[in-house]
C-alpha cells in the first residue's frame, strides 16, 4: 500500500506515476482525500468544560448532554448490520477542527438561548472566572 501527500506538482506527479504504472490484470482501490486539520485538544477540553458548566448547572451529566448534543446538532446515520437497519449517533470525535467549531457554536447558542447559561470563549475577559470555577468539577 503506497500513501503519497500531494502538496505540490512533485507530488502531485509522483502521485500520477504510481496510477499510471498499478498492474491492470489487478484490481486496485484508490481514494483521493483533502487531509483536513483535526481539532485541537484545547478545542476539546473548552467543549467539555462547557459541558461540565451545562452539567452543574442543570443536574444532566456530562455524557448524558454530549449524547444530546450529538442527536441534535450532528444527527443520525442508518447503517445495516446483521440485515437490520440501526440509528446510530454520528460521532464528533470524526469532526475536523472546523466542523468541530461549528458544532461548538451550536452548542454554545443552544446553552444561551434555551437555558439561559453562558458559555465564554478563552478570549472573553470572564473567561479565566468561569474556568477557575468549573474547572473544579472536571
Amino acid at each position: 500500500m503506497s500513501v503519497i501527500n500531494v502538496y505540490n506538482y512533485k507530488t502531485r506527479e509522483e502521485a500520477i506515476k504510481l496510477v499510471s504504472e498499478l498492474d491492470l490484470k489487478k484490481v486496485h482501490h484508490v481514494k483521493v482525500t483533502c487531509k483536513r486539520a483535526k481539532r485541537s485538544v484545547s478545542a476539546n477540553a473548552l467543549y467539555w468544560m462547557w459541558l461540565t458548566c451545562i452539567e452543574q448547572e442543570t443536574g444532566n451529566s456530562k455524557e448524558d448532554l454530549h449524547e444530546a448534543f450529538k442527536q441534535m446538532f450532528l444527527g443520525t446515520e442508518s447503517i445495516l448490520v446483521l440485515g437490520s437497519l440501526l440509528n446510530i449517533t454520528c460521532s464528533s470525535a470524526k469532526l475536523d477542527d472546523s466542523l468541530f467549531s461549528q458544532y461548538m457554536n451550536k452548542v454554545q447558542t443552544f446553552a444561551n438561548t434555551e437555558l439561559g447559561i453562558t458559555l465564554p470563549n478563552p478570549d472573553d475577559l470572564e473567561f479565566e472566572r468561569f474556568k477557575d470555577f468549573y474547572s473544579k468539577f472536571i
